[in-house]
């Protein structure tokens, strides 16, 4: 049996991977969302993920949900039959990190619908940003979200372990994918992780920001669809 698991990002839902998973579940016995929103930690958030499915997953996972999937790799590596990395990361918390995050708690708490309007503006492509209706349907999602949540994030993400110290290790292939104009998971630090990964694939997508499965949702089913079927693992 082979589950999907679908991770969401930060003030992300079930929306994120929405379009894409449907394109996959023809191929799959059972699709997952995972929860990110009720655990303290990145660990926690994986540990739930493993307890809630059973057998082979495939994880998709956009942003601080990467997080969470290379931690799936990590506890559960022989669960593991393929891993997609959506405008992530992997390294450790940087050494300024406390007060930035700290700022965006309290600008969240204190108003989060004023935060959530400046929030979707720097992460989309210029295209995207001009989009309307995909501008108000990410700020309701991170509405949606609540600033309880955005808090338990933020420090989770804060703590994060640095996965740079456990990734060459992963037994499974894994595909990174990136918005050429994301400027927080750019092309180059999507290379960098692949570098680390015995089989791993960098792919950097025209036009799409730091929301990429939002904004470029059929280029990212396609690019996810045809590496799975090249790789033999649908």
């Amino acid at each position: 049996m082979v589950t999907l698991v679908t991770v969401p990002g930060i003030m992300s839902d079930a929306r994120t991977w929405a379009p894409v998973a449907l394109s996959l579940q023809p191929h799959v016995e059972a699709i997952h969302v995972a929860d990110t929103t009720r655990d303290a930690t990145l660990e926690q958030m994986a540990e739930r993920i493993l307890s809630e499915t059973s057998g082979e997953l495939i994880v998709i996972a956009h942003s601080m949900g990467g997080r969470v999937a290379m931690e799936l790799g990590r506890q559960a590596p022989e669960r593991i039959k393929a891993l997609v990395l959506s405008s992530t990361s992997a390294e450790g918390p940087a050494a300024d990190e406390k007060d930035h995050r700290q700022s965006r708690i309290d600008a969240a708490n204190a108003d989060m619908v004023r935060y959530a309007e400046n929030w979707v503006s720097k992460v989309l492509s210029r295209d995207s940003a001009r989009n309307a209706d995909l501008v108000a349907q990410i700020r309701q999602m991170v509405i949606d979200c609540g600033p309880e949540t955005h808090e338990r994030q933020n420090l989770a993400l804060l703590h994060r372990p640095d996965a740079t110290a456990y990734i060459g290790a992963f037994p499974f292939p894994v595909l990174l994918i990136t918005g050429a104009e994301d400027h927080l998971s750019t092309e180059a630090v999507h290379g960098a992780i692949a570098a680390q990964i015995p089989d791993a694939q960098s792919v950097v997508i025209a036009g799409g920001g730091h929301l990429l499965p939002f904004e470029k949702p059929e280029e990212v089913a396609h690019t996810i669809g045809n590496w799975l079927q090249d790789r033999s693992l649908l």
